[in-house]
Parts: C-alpha cells; sequence; structure tokens
C-alpha cells in the first residue's frame, strides 16, 4: 500500500491519535486532476463522511490527520479534498489507504437511530427468544444491486 510522499502533499502526522477511530471508506486513487481523492465507502449512506470534516488517513506507518475543505458525491463514490492533496499524483499515491472518523466526532444521529458500529457487542435474540449471539462485526459485500451498493449485514457470533 503506497501512501508516498509526493510534492505538495501536506498531512498533519499527530502523535495523539483518538482510540475511538472508525474505518468508513477505502481510497481509490485520484479524481481528476486538481488532488480530488476518489473514496469507497464502506456505508451505504456515507453520512459521516459528507458532514464530518476532520479525518484520519490509515495505511502508512503513521496514522495522518485530514482536513477536509470540500466533499461531494459521485455515483457510489464521495470525492473528498483536503489541505496538501493539490495533485493527480499526490491523489493516487494515498490509494490503498483507508479513511477513518472519530466516533467522538459523528453527527448526532435522529431520534430512533443508531450507526451500526454502536451495536457491536449487543446481543441477538429471534422472536422465540433464543439468545443467537452478539454482534461481532459489520460486512459489507455481494451482489450489487440496482443502486451500484453492495449488500451489508451484521456478523454474530458466540450463539
Amino acid at each position: 500500500m503506497g501512501l508516498r510522499g509526493g510534492a505538495g502533499r501536506r498531512c498533519v502526522v499527530v502523535k495523539r491519535v483518538p482510540g475511538d477511530l472508525i474505518e468508513l471508506g477505502a481510497v481509490r486513487g485520484a479524481y481528476g486532476l486538481k488532488g480530488w481523492v476518489r473514496i469507497a465507502p464502506f456505508a451505504i449512506d456515507g453520512v459521516v463522511l459528507e458532514h464530518v470534516h476532520h479525518w484520519w488517513l490509515l495505511g502508512g506507518l503513521e496514522p495522518r490527520k485530514l482536513e477536509v475543505h470540500d466533499v461531494k458525491r459521485h455515483a457510489a463514490s464521495i470525492l473528498a479534498k483536503w489541505t496538501g492533496c493539490e495533485s493527480k499524483e499526490a491523489a493516487d499515491a494515498l490509494k490503498g489507504g483507508t479513511i477513518a472518523v472519530a466516533r467522538s466526532d459523528f453527527p448526532v444521529p435522529s431520534e430512533g437511530e443508531h450507526y451500526l458500529s454502536d451495536v457491536v457487542g449487543y446481543r441477538v435474540v429471534n422472536r422465540d427468544g433464543f439468545e443467537l449471539g452478539a454482534v461481532s462485526g459489520l460486512r459489507t459485500g455481494g451482489v450489487e444491486g440496482t443502486s451500484g451498493w453492495g449488500a451489508q449485514w451484521l456478523e454474530v457470533g458466540g450463539g
């Protein structure tokens, strides 16, 4: 996984990395010539990436804090522009990295809503009261639907 430094690319290396980072997307490379980066979000809606502008780039030697200036949706991808990524070459050098956001920076969900990362560890019980186990993670994959998104499901283990 590259994450090589490029001319004009500045990412802030911070000694104190939040302990509550949640991985939200994969860097797929450049979009255009001016340093925009294409992100494949792990969640179908990508709402956190669209609303939070303090991201972390994972995958190199040190996690790097990113100050995101602009985010927009493009089909199933999210496009982002941040300080220090000013060229196609700089954006392509990030390909293979992972974008994470501190859980404490997530927007407050609406009444009755929650983030899937918050249900990890919850018990899963069927309608007959039989305990199936606990939520151990979230998976994404499978056949893409007409919207271009893959399926998502919760992993349950220990039942």
